[in-house]
């Protein structure tokens, strides 16, 4: 019985060291390709107006910032964002991104958990930077979101559709016309830009 016990694990040993088994691949397959279907569509949400297909860490990390604001503003599957809060209303869609750190006069700040509706904010960590500049995007101590070159990301929303983040890229101009709902990607230089709520059709 002793005997018998002792071949047993020593098999059992074996079957382990001899690697993963073609259920245990399988598994991790299907979770990779489950992961690839969460990250792509958001990465392919972005176009950029720079030549070449490789992203500097500045550009990647903007990326992640600008999918962030997004999710913050907009909500996810799991978590409401500011819109939502406020009750999907356009006039309710923020005009500039200090929005998401103190609320615009005239929202309420009292949430009813009745009608779940209310300003809950801030909807994002204030890191301390602010805008530094007073023009239409903000004005200087507002707080700020900073892309991946140390520069403010604005929100431009020429109309409730088109209303879009962006930053100024790696040379620091803001090329993207604010005015126009849907700028060609030469007219927004080396810009970043992401749509909230319409596909990117830039041509």
């Amino acid at each position: 019985m002793l005997i018998h016990s002792h071949i047993h694990h020593r098999r059992a040993g074996r079957r382990f060291a001899s690697g993963l088994t073609l259920i245990e691949l399988l598994v991790v397959l299907m979770v990779l390709i489950a992961v690839a279907g969460i990250v792509i569509p958001n990465v392919t949400d972005l176009r950029f107006g720079f030549d070449g297909d490789r992203k500097t860490a500045s550009q990647i990390a903007t990326e992640k910032t600008l999918m962030e604001v997004r999710a913050a503003i907009l909500g996810t599957d799991e978590k409401k964002g500011m819109w939502k809060d406020l009750g999907e209303r356009e006039a309710d869609l923020p005009q500039k991104i200090a929005e998401l750190f103190v609320p615009r006069v005239g929202w309420s700040t009292d949430f009813d958990p009745n009608t779940r509706l209310g300003w809950r904010g801030p909807y994002v960590m204030d890191s301390g930077a602010r805008h530094g500049v007073n023009n239409i995007y903000g004005n200087v101590n507002d707080p700020a979101i900073l892309d991946g070159w140390g520069r403010s990301i604005v929100i431009q929303s020429p109309t409730a559709l088109t209303i879009r983040l962006v930053s100024a890229g790696a040379d620091g101009i803001l090329d993207t016309p604010p005015a126009t709902a849907m700028p060609t990607l030469a007219a927004c230089g080396d810009d970043l830009v992401l749509f909230l709520r319409t596909a990117d059709t830039r041509p």
